[in-house]
């Protein structure tokens, strides 16, 4: 007769050691969590997710709904996936979370009403700032993840805020907020436009990044334009390849001056869209787009040329929750603007 089965089914499979949210959902790095504003203070950096996952657009069925399909468990697979990393870069040689204490601070809620949801997370990015901290978000599709986050930052700007949309879309059809119906918002489409009207948005300080491919149409240069936005400030496959062939780094390196010049705070947002197809077997959604390295070294330029008390915050938004691969390319974006700042601050 053998020994009793030493495991109850029931037993936890495994103890997890390190802070969570709710179930088997860690913090992001592993970082002290808050529940309350006040449980912010003493943080350089706060984490907030954004599950809110748009209805598919028509001309987004099949595989092309794949960042639309999941994005309410972004947040909660960021996280998952995040903690095989430290802050430590060993090839710029910076500890960025020696640096800056990071605290998570959960996710935004999703209500019916998607005003409501807008102003939840206004208000939650809100507590980050006024505890003298960063924003860090990740959604989650456009809307709450990108409009709903720059207005709270540039409410708190004290000037003019210069934005960085890293995108291969335009995203800036002409229509507004009421004229969305319920089942149908279009922020997908529209909230690079959108944002140009918020109050301390400039939109000559607005700066995009990686436009290209046959899902943008004639008329996307003219809907900035008639905006206010400076033409050379659109940058397209066409720059990027001849940054690639005259010098990349040097590129990258005076468009993030250029950025910073006269803004007081710079928000950087980030749609894995913008990446070239190779970049991730996970998801990839259009061809011609930035090199993993590419987008590492731009952003560490915009960290370097800020600086930490510059930056506004910086937002990852349609990030497909299955695409591991692009969570870990986001991570290192992140980490080497932070490390851009760092430096910035030794210079």
């Amino acid at each position: 007769m053998t020994d009793k089965w030493s495991r109850n089914p029931l037993d936890p499979v495994s103890q997890m050691l390190v802070p969570r949210h709710y179930g088997s959902v860690p913090t992001l790095f592993a970082a002290p969590k808050a529940r309350k504003p006040s449980e912010l203070a003493g943080a350089d950096l706060a984490f907030l997710g954004i599950p809110w996952s748009a209805p598919v657009p028509d001309s987004r069925m099949g595989a092309a709904a794949v960042s639309y399909i999941g994005t309410t468990l972004t947040p909660q697979a960021f996280r998952s996936n995040s903690l095989k990393y430290g802050g430590y870069l060993p090839e710029l040689d910076v500890d960025v979370f020696e640096h800056y204490r990071l605290i998570d601070y959960g996710d935004s809620q999703v209500f019916e009403d998607i005003r409501d949801t807008f102003e939840d997370v206004v208000s939650r990015v809100g507590h980050i700032i006024d505890q003298g901290a960063v924003p860090i978000t990740i959604g989650g599709n456009s809307g709450p993840s990108s409009y709903a986050v720059l207005q709270a930052i540039a409410a708190r700007a004290g000037g003019p805020t210069a934005v960085v949309n890293f995108d291969a879309h335009h995203d800036n059809f002409r229509g507004e907020w009421s004229e969305d119906t319920a089942e149908q918002p279009r922020w997908g489409g529209t909230w690079a436009r959108r944002i140009l009207d918020l109050p301390g948005v400039e939109p000559a300080r607005y700066f995009h990044i990686g436009l290209r491919g046959p899902r943008n149409d004639k008329a996307a240069f003219d809907r900035f334009l008639e905006k206010g936005v400076d033409r050379a400030h659109i940058l397209t496959y066409r720059d990027i390849a001849q940054a690639r062939r005259r010098g990349f780094d040097e590129w990258a390196a005076a468009i993030a001056v250029q950025v910073s010049d006269g803004a007081a705070v710079v928000w950087i947002a980030i749609d894995p869209d913008v990446l070239d197809l190779s970049a991730s077997p996970d998801f990839g959604d259009e061809p011609l787009g930035l090199h993993t390295e590419e987008i590492c070294l731009l952003a560490y330029e915009l960290g370097r040329a800020i600086g930490w008390r510059r930056l506004g915050g910086i937002s990852f938004m349609a990030v497909p929750n299955t695409a591991t691969s692009i969570h870990w390319i986001c991570m290192y974006a992140l980490l080497y603007a932070l490390a851009g700042t760092v430096h910035a601050s030794e210079r």
